[in-house]
């Protein structure tokens, strides 16, 4: 059986607000700029991301303004994919600082609202990633998977978990509820001091559940805690010109989850220098453009570089 990857989040329409996109040929700040309907979503970076190396799967609900195709992807399966009658969830955000500070206009579920996706996958995941969405459709998929392997698969895939500041502040006890399964989770700075009642500190992480957790700094790279090794750190790759910022964790989450379970890296901190690579090439493009066009030589490259 091919290994694969299982992805679960959001699948979206964006509009993307940049105040102060730098154009570094006129060295000026342009003027306001505003991409509108761009699909976007935690389960789509992480799919565009993580197909280098692992044939993926994903699942979520999207309305009829959904373009499917952008999930054509070569490795993509997107059979588990519902599309229901009526608009896909919108969200609305507004950059500031060159992409460094985020804003939420408005989050119009559209038809995702209560929903949750089907677990019809074709075969057993290898490697799952439950991407950043309302933690009980989290739930959702990995009671599926976790009965399905019960019952006719042979073994127990790397589950990882990543999420946001809103669902760490609002729904804290269902997201405590799933770190027994989960092997790597995935938090930013926010999301750790969140997690930890604001004590920062990465072993109460463990004690839930987690056997590994990388903590995302954005612009300041990344860092990977297994339980009772020593911490593994990796700056962010250099990037000459930001043009969206949107999705580059979920992208990194995607890559890192994808390498970890392909086995395609010999160690950690190889395997953190490929993820960021990813996450650079990310925000270079609006959406999933720059993710679309990459490959896995491309990404070897920069890790290098």
């Amino acid at each position: 059986m091919t290994p694969s990857v299982l992805i679960g989040g959001t699948l979206s329409l964006d509009t993307l607000e940049h105040g102060d996109v730098v154009n570094r040929v006129a060295n000026r700040v342009a003027d306001r700029v505003v991409h509108r309907d761009v699909p976007g979503g935690s389960a789509l970076y992480a799919a565009a991301a993580a197909r280098l190396w692992m044939p993926v799967q994903v699942t979520g609900t999207v309305g009829t303004d959904f373009p499917l195709a952008v999930l054509d992807l070569p490795g993509v399966d997107r059979a588990a994919v519902e599309v229901l009658t009526g608009p896909t969830f919108r969200w609305h955000a507004r950059y500031t600082d060159h992409g460094a500070h985020r804003t939420t206009i408005s989050r119009e579920r559209g038809v995702a609202e209560g929903r949750l996706p089907p677990v019809g996958f074709p075969s057993a995941p290898h490697a799952m990633l439950l991407g950043s969405t309302h933690p009980l459709v989290q739930q959702h998929v990995l009671a599926h998977v976790r009965e399905r392997m019960q019952r006719q698969w042979p073994a127990t895939p790397l589950v990882a978990l990543d999420s946001m500041a809103h669902w760490w502040a609002n729904e804290s006890a269902t997201l405590r509820a799933l770190l027994p399964h989960v092997h790597l989770l995935f938090v930013d700075d926010e999301e750790l001091a969140l997690a930890t009642d604001g004590r920062g500190t990465v072993d109460m992480l463990h004690d839930l559940g987690p056997a590994m957790v990388v903590v995302k700094h954005g612009a300041r790279g990344a860092t990977l805690y297994r339980r009772g090794a020593r911490a593994v750190a990796v700056a962010a790759c250099p990037v000459a010109q930001v043009a969206d910022t949107t999705g580059a964790g979920d992208a990194f989450a995607g890559a890192l989850v994808a390498v970890l379970a392909s086995g395609a890296a010999p160690h950690d901190h190889t395997a953190l220098r490929m993820a960021a690579a990813v996450a650079a090439c990310a925000v270079e493009g609006v959406g999933v453009d720059r993710l679309r066009s990459l490959t896995s030589g491309e990404v070897a490259a920069r890790a290098r570089a």
